[in-house]
């Protein structure tokens, strides 16, 4: 019996949920409505880690994270990538030539569009991919199908009737886990640091704010700026970098970004994956 949850954003069945099946398999994947209560469930010790999407290589910046993590109180300790593979699902005694129109969460849909033009199916926008294959599931008509993972046809009880259905077939998602706290290292591999920070709305703050990771031969795989209290006069940024927090370089770089930027928060640290080799 798994006796540790995770906690994800979603519906059984979603994206998020496979990622959990896959990366962490001695958790117990718990479903939850936001990121926001995603997260609130490890601060609560309902859950022990919260798998979060943070970015995918076709859709950009998963909406609302930027503005959680400003405030976040967990630790960032690893980060995984998965690969989209979308699915066409319907009920077991129905058949393709029935159906006519496919529900699915918009992203799922856009990454699709190609693939249910020739099938000649109107996308029909749902909340999340998982959702979809529920509503599916729940209702009996030959018409409708879902756009969902594979897992989601399991949990749902329904057929795939076309695999890997996505217009771009290298479709990856970026996940971090979160924790109450920092977990151990192996120095000998290729270390993540997240950090945000605010700078002042004066030419050139961010190069210079910037400077110290150049300087020091660090290098910055990552970089998303977002208003500071919904204004266009300042910038909040997140970046991630090559680099161990209590490295002699990435002290080096921090003195500098000190000088010029305010509200330095390191997010975490954490081992790159192996998806970076």
């Amino acid at each position: 019996m798994k006796t540790k949850k995770i906690s994800f954003q979603g519906l059984k069945g979603a994206y998020s949920d496979l990622a959990c099946n896959k990366f962490y398999k001695e958790y117990e994947p718990h479903p939850c409505t936001t990121f926001e209560e995603a997260l609130d469930a490890v601060r609560r010790n309902i859950a022990f880690l919260a798998m979060i999407p943070v970015e995918n290589n076709i859709a950009g910046r998963v909406a609302d994270m930027h503005v959680l993590l400003q405030s976040l109180k967990l630790k960032i300790i690893a980060e995984h990538y998965l690969k989209i593979e979308h699915n066409l699902l319907i009920r077991k005694n129905n058949q393709l030539q029935n159906i006519r129109f496919a529900y699915s969460h918009a992203h799922a849909l856009s990454q699709c569009k190609n693939k249910l033009e020739e099938l000649g199916l109107k996308p029909v926008t749902h909340l999340d991919t998982a959702g979809a294959a529920k509503f599916i599931s729940e209702n009996n008509d030959k018409k409708n199908a879902a756009v969902a993972s594979s897992l989601a046809a399991k949990i749902y009880d329904l057929q795939i009737i076309k695999k890997n259905i996505e217009d771009d077939k290298n479709n990856i998602t970026r996940f971090l886990v979160f924790s109450k706290k920092s977990l151990a290292v192996n120095l000998k591999k290729k270390i993540i640091t997240t950090i945000v920070f605010d700078t002042k709305n004066k030419p050139a703050s961010l190069y210079r704010a910037l400077g110290g990771f150049a300087e020091n031969n660090i290098n910055l795989t990552r970089l998303e700026s977002f208003f500071v209290n919904k204004e266009f006069k300042q910038f909040s940024f997140l970046i991630d970098v090559e680099s161990h927090p209590k490295s002699k370089e990435f002290l080096k770089a921090m003195n500098v970004i000190k000088k010029i930027a305010y509200k330095i928060k390191i997010l975490g640290f954490y081992e790159a994956s192996t998806f970076r080799k």
